[in-house]
């Protein structure tokens, strides 16, 4: 949820704790529940990227976030459905309609808002023959890899490798007409502790 929902739900709870007039602690409820219905109506994201690469979670129309490895960590899977706002277990992207996956990596199709995006992503530490690798990048919109792709891998939108997610840490995509992206980095600033 943006900030200011998260900084209205918090101001209607201190007021209710700091003021003893039944009254005025009634007021509480204005702040509070114009941040509940802002957090309700908050889009989730379309895509999650562990800061590592190794994990991604596409969102699929139900909501569903569909996990790239399906030996993902209960720790990641938490967190992955946690950021979704989903509730219950996420899904196998191999598993989803609009993705074709080998062992060693996913290609993905996004339909939102009218427009398709195309989403590589690796699953395997095996070298993948640098032509095939090359050709599936130029027509991907989005590469997500944990390891250091080649020069010569270049989408149409955004290549995240190691090197590119060293920089960014984690991010979360949202799809559509304009697109947007918000990385770990950018939340946490440039604090010593950051690094």
């Amino acid at each position: 949820m943006p900030g200011w929902v998260f900084g209205l739900m918090v101001f209607g709870g201190l007021w209710l704790c700091l003021w003893m007039t039944a009254r005025v602690r009634l007021l509480r409820v204005v702040p509070f529940t114009i941040g509940a219905f802002a957090a309700a109506l908050s889009p989730s994201p379309d895509l999650l990227i562990a800061g590592d690469g190794r994990h991604l979670a596409i969102v699929d129309p139900e909501g569903v976030p569909m996990m790239l490895r399906d030996r993902s960590g209960e720790f990641t899977r938490d967190l992955m459905t946690e950021a979704s706002g989903f509730d219950e277990e996420p899904g196998l992207l191999e598993e989803a309609a609009f993705s074709t996956c080998s062992r060693d990596a996913c290609l993905a199709s996004v339909q939102r808002d009218g427009r398709e995006y195309r989403l590589l992503a690796t699953r395997s530490a095996t070298r993948i023959d640098w032509k095939s690798l090359v050709q599936a990048c130029e027509d991907a919109d989005i590469v997500v890899s944990d390891r250091r792709l080649p020069r010569g891998c270049t989408p149409r939108w955004l290549k995240l490798d190691r090197n590119a997610l060293a920089r960014t840490g984690g991010l979360t995509i949202h799809l559509g007409d304009r697109p947007k992206v918000e990385t770990v980095a950018e939340r946490l600033g440039q604090h010593p502790w950051a690094k």
